[in-house]
Parts: structure tokens; sequence; C-alpha cells
């Protein structure tokens, strides 16, 4: 009796085993939760823990962009202040006292995840972050986002802050559905009007052709976030994520799961997006809180090389600006004598 017993046990619990395993093969995804829903019907197709309330981190500025395209004009004039200029990166090093339109603004935040952008954008609409922040709230619960509490205007963590994945695709087909945004998170690089050139952190828009838009996040708080659209011939999807330790891969995993569910499979989607030089920077002739060169002689005009490169060239200089793990290099090259230095991002990028 004692050893039927004992193969009883056994053999649950190879079963048992054997279904986790299945499950872990069937469903390899690291990421806390996630929603894949059907851009066009609103239906969700396959979604894991997507009413968890977690920090968004800079998918909120899409909630952002929604409320102040809503809100404003996009001639509309945007002082920038002192508060606003003192945002912790990423950013693009907006100086007090400058003055941008929405356009400019939308674009900063959407494409380099700019947090300077996005609390001055704030600002003109409410008058403070704070007020912004409540106001955003409101209007995008009113839209149907119920689980969602916003208290910053760029996703920078916040104890009382929150969404769910669920939210974030709802936010996202809702701004998708305003023209000028989708316009904007599908430009792969854009120049403000000051000179600087942006560029989009959104990888997959340099590396598939099912991507349309999106928008990433990363604190260390919320691990890496992201929403983003789709398509493959009339089937199109939004993909939201939270709480991701390995963003592309686990990305690419569930953009093939939604197509599957859609009736429209892809192939395996190829491991680039890790490798590819991040595009996430700007150029900037003035960025002296950045970056600081000690070159003698007259400053040299800067041009935009490729993603993540920027140069400057001159008579005597020329500067390569690369990017590695949330920090930069100063390299001499030629005679001009250019000090080396580094500088990490710190709690939050995107």
């Amino acid at each position: 009796m004692g050893r039927r017993s004992l193969a009883i046990w056994v053999v649950c619990l190879m079963v048992v085993v054997g279904g986790r395993a299945a499950a872990e093969t069937d469903n390899p995804v690291r990421a806390i939760a996630y929603c894949i829903m059907d851009a066009d019907t609103g239906t969700i197709l396959s979604a894991q823990n997507h009413q968890m309330m977690l920090p968004p981190a800079s998918t909120l500025k899409v909630g952002t962009a929604l409320v102040a395209i809503n809100t404003l004009q996009l001639q509309d004039k945007v002082p920038v202040s002192v508060n606003a200029a003192q945002a912790p990166a990423s950013k693009i090093y907006l100086k007090p006292g400058e003055i941008y339109n929405v356009n400019d603004m939308l674009y900063a935040i959407l494409l380099a995840s700019a947090n300077d952008a996005a609390r001055a954008l704030g600002e003109r609409v409410s008058g403070s972050e704070d007020r912004f922040a409540r106001f955003m709230t409101k209007q995008l619960r009113e839209m149907g986002a119920y689980r969602t509490n916003f208290e910053t205007a760029s996703g920078l963590p916040s104890e009382g802050q929150y969404s769910t994945a669920y939210d974030l695709a709802f936010i996202f087909r809702k701004a998708m559905q305003n023209p000028t945004l989708a316009r904007i998170m599908n430009t792969k690089t854009y120049t403000l009007q000051d000179g600087k050139e942006v560029y989009n952190h959104n990888r997959f828009l340099f590396t598939t052709e099912y991507a349309v838009a999106g928008k990433t996040g990363y604190t260390r708080a919320s691990k890496h976030t992201y929403v983003g659209l789709f398509r493959n011939g009339d089937k199109r999807i939004i993909v939201s994520m939270m709480g991701s330790q390995g963003k592309w891969a686990d990305l690419r995993t569930l953009i093939e799961k939604g197509f599957a569910e859609c009736g429209a499979p892809i192939a395996k989607l190829p491991p680039v997006e890790e490798s590819l030089r991040r595009p996430g920077t700007y150029a900037r002739a003035s960025a002296k809180s950045r970056t600081r060169k000690y070159v003698k002689g007259k400053t040299p005009k800067r041009k935009v090389l490729s993603a993540g490169v920027v140069s400057a060239t001159g008579t005597q200089t020329s500067i390569k600006k690369k990017y590695s793990s949330g920090s930069y290099q100063k390299k001499k090259i030629g005679k001009s004598k250019v000090k080396t230095s580094t500088r990490c991002v710190g709690d939050t990028r995107s």
C-alpha cells in the first residue's frame, strides 16, 4: 500500500513539474504584466496581470501628450521655467527663459522622452506640474483609464503614481486616434526650432517593418515599460508591458504572440534591438550643462551623423560622443585638446 501511494505521488509530481515547464516554454515573457489589444476594436487578445497597478515610468508621457494636445494649439508658446530646466535626465537640456511651441515639445517628449519638456508642457497647461498631473488623471479617467493615477508630467518616480498594462494600452489607443500624435510617434528623427536633433527611443522603428509607433520607459523602480502599435497587413495590435528586465526580448515575444492571436502570424523576430546603437540622443551646440568642451578657438558647428552619434567638426576639432550604459565619453581627435568626462544618467532613463 505504501509503494502504491509513493508511485501515485511521483506521478503527480511529474505532471506538476511537466506542466510548469510547458507553461514556461509557452510563455517565456519575464515582464510582470502585459496586455495585447486589438487596435481597431479594443478587444484584449492576451494579457497577464493587466489590471495590476505598477509604476509606468516614461510611458506616462503618452498621457501628457494626449491631454496637452486636447488643451492647447500646436503653435501655442511654452516657456521654460527654472523648475522645468532642472528636471533630471532623460532631457534635452532646456534653459530657463527659452520659449518653444507645443509642437516641438510634443516631439521632444514622445521621441527623446525629455523630462524637462514634459514638465514645461505640464506647467503651460495647468500652471504647475502638480496641478497638471491631477488634471491629466481626471481627464484620462473620464476617457476610461480608471486604474491610473499620475503625479508627474514625466513619469519620474513618485510614491502614489501608478497605472496598469490595460490602461497604458487604452491610453495609447486613444492617442493613436489623434493624427498629430500618430504622426509624431511614427517619426524617427526630428529637428526642433533651435536646431536640436531628437531621435525616437523606440528601436523597433529602426528594426522591423511591423512597428508603427511606441513609447519606452525605465526607472529603477518600474524596470522597463513599453507601449506601442504594430501592423501586419490589415491587422493592428497594441502591446503594453510593465516591469520587464528583458525589454526587447519580451516585446518580440509579445509581438509574435499578438499577431498569432489575431490570425496574422509572423516569423520569429531576430534579436537585433539589443545591438542597435542607442538612438535616443540629440544634437545641441550649447548643451554646456551636459558636456563641457575644453577646445581652443572657435566653437565648431555640430551635425548628426547617425543614431546615437553626434560629431562636431571644425578647422581643428573633431569630437564624437558615444553612449554606453547611460554614460558618455569625449575623445581627443587630432591636435585639439579635449578632456574626457563621464556622467551617469542616474535613476531614470527611457
